[in-house]
């Protein structure tokens, strides 16, 4: 569910009224050059301590900046000192949906929508009719809607592939061929988009290693893509080496970009802010379209900043719930 915000055409902050203006005139630009985002960022540090209104504000830029793990924490402690702005509600909602935490931003709407029922005396929902309380309903049925074709999309993924296995196991020794072989590899590839897991991704791995088909042309390309998105380093890097000597024009190649030190620095910041929320919904044992211990899993082995996600695993046991090691 990345980039739901943009799936789902939805604007921050959620109501400017709430936030002083001179502030809202500030925020960056998303369709802006990173360096430029990321300088429009700096003022909003400065004032984040001043209290939840100006924290709101820098949950709200870094969304806006593209750092949607920053946010949500930082959007989160706003509407912890602030929970009667209601605005913030939404705007914490919005983080956790580009965060790919449909459940969550589910939880926060419904509690802007019902009236805050179950959060506290002091907080009280927009105006029934209005068109913000439209505005947020209409937020919720959307998050919901996405949420379930995600599901749908997710389940479709599964019986494909395992349809996919089925004819490979009638064909005992027997190699698919090429086309097959890259149209099961491609679901399995999207299966673990879509979980954000590495069992599919290592699953096609596999397959495209051990099948007697040469590894070359279309099917080298697809185990750079495998490698590039899951690792292990070692691997990927030896891919990339052949591709590089076969293919040097590869839109696999083309793709693998050398980060400036400030995208380095701004993912290294991210890395750290996902780990932690990660290792707290693996904590309380929480369930969503994706598993977070799969997803600490395939960072730590993948991540160009593996640190925090295995710092993360290290703190939780290192590994998931059927007692299953990490991949490092």
């Amino acid at each position: 569910m990345r980039e739901a915000t943009a799936v789902l055409g939805w604007e921050v902050p959620f109501d400017p009224e709430e936030l002083p203006r001179e502030w809202v005139e500030r925020l960056p630009v998303p369709q802006a050059p990173f360096r430029e985002r990321m300088g429009a960022l700096e003022p909003f540090f400065e004032v984040a301590t001043r209290g939840p209104v100006h924290e709101h504000l820098l949950g709200v830029a870094l969304l806006r900046a593209g750092q949607v793990f920053a946010a949500a924490t930082a959007l989160l402690s706003a509407l912890s000192a602030g929970p009667r702005r209601r605005g913030a509600w939404v705007d914490t909602a919005c983080a956790y949906a580009a965060a790919e935490r449909p459940e969550m931003a589910m939880w926060l709407l419904a509690h802007v929508v019902s009236g805050f029922e179950n959060v506290g005396p002091h907080t009280s929902p927009y105006p029934a009719g209005s068109q913000r309380a439209a505005m947020a309903h209409n937020r919720l049925i959307a998050v919901r809607d996405l949420r379930q074709q995600r599901a749908d999309e997710l389940r479709f993924l599964e019986l494909r592939t395992a349809a996919d296995g089925e004819i490979r196991e009638r064909l005992g020794e027997e190699p698919l061929g090429t086309d097959r072989l890259l149209l099961h590899t491609a679901a399995l590839v999207a299966l673990g988009e879509a979980k954000d897991a590495l069992d599919p991704f290592d699953r096609a791995a596999a397959l495209l290693e051990q099948d007697r088909l040469p590894l070359a042309g279309a099917l080298l390309e697809q185990l750079a893509r495998i490698r590039v998105a899951v690792g292990p380093a070692r691997e990927r890097d030896e891919v990339l080496a052949r591709l590089r000597r076969l293919a040097p024009r590869s839109a696999v190649l083309a793709a693998v970009q050398q980060p400036t030190l400030l995208e380095r620095r701004t993912r290294e910041q991210e890395a750290g802010f996902e780990a932690m929320l990660l290792e707290t919904e693996a904590e309380r044992g929480q369930r969503s379209l994706r598993e977070p211990w799969e997803q600490l899993r395939l960072r730590a082995r993948a991540s160009e900043y593996p640190g925090p996600y295995q710092e993360a695993l290290s703190g939780l046991g290192g590994h998931g719930r059927k007692g299953e090691h990490d991949a490092g």
